[in-house]
């Protein structure tokens, strides 16, 4: 528990003491309590707020973003659905609504929505890693690569998007380009498990067992839970 949080808390509640009508204070301790993961807590207050100004995007997308931290991925979608409604214009709005699309396997509005986010700030390479792990529960490998590849070279030093691409191109049976990013993945971050278990794959298919035994173990030594 944040003693920032408990302090802003504290604050906040002798001032909606003295006006329990304040609708900034309520999604101020909002916050606060989001930030102490008292989630209960903070849909309440940011749901007062609403109450008192039900035309402001900004609460809609704070409760709709605790609603996902919770996993009610419906609820965060219609709150997140209300703040478009309430502005068309903030890409971080889409980014959520479709990370909780995603979540509910619902890709194609996944897609529809990261895509919005792109169109609107197209400089955020997340949102293009977003869009490429859609394309890949779709099938859509060369999307996927495509998406992959520019988020690197707007951001060229994220070993996890070229953890991503590499296991786009291994679902292609591209297995040398999935090495390849794989290990420089690695060279930037020794530690990314993932990237260990992603190559050693590769190695599998290609037939060079000792590599991929080599890199299952690694992956193993550094917490990867499961090893095909």
């Amino acid at each position: 528990m944040s003693a920032d949080n408990s302090k802003v808390i504290s604050e906040l509640s002798g001032v909606l003491y003295l006006n329990p009508k304040d609708a900034g204070a309520y999604v101020s301790r909002g916050l606060a309590y989001d930030g102490q993961t008292d989630y209960e807590k903070a849909i309440a207050d940011f749901s007062r707020a609403i109450q008192l100004d039900p035309e402001v995007a900004a609460v809609y997308i704070y409760r709709g973003d605790t609603y996902y931290k919770k996993k009610d991925y419906d609820r965060a979608i219609a709150d997140l659905s209300r703040a478009v409604q309430l502005d068309p214009n903030v890409d971080g709005v889409y980014i959520n609504r479709g990370s909780a699309y995603y979540q509910k396997k619902d890709y194609d509005k996944a897609i529809a929505d990261f895509s919005k986010a792109i169109e609107l700030d197209p400089g955020f390479a997340p949102t293009y890693i977003n869009r490429g792990l859609a394309h890949v529960q779709k099938e859509e490998l060369d999307k996927a690569i495509a998406d992959y590849t520019t988020a690197l070279t707007l951001d060229p030093g994220n070993a996890g998007s070229l953890s991503d691409r590499s296991r786009a191109y291994f679902l292609k049976g591209d297995y040398d380009k999935a090495i390849a990013d794989c290990s420089k993945a690695i060279e930037i971050d020794p530690k990314l498990a993932v990237a260990y278990r992603n190559r050693g794959n590769a190695y599998n298919k290609k037939g060079a067992w000792d590599k991929a035994d080599a890199d299952f173990k690694k992956a193993q030594s550094l917490g990867y839970k499961w090893v095909p």
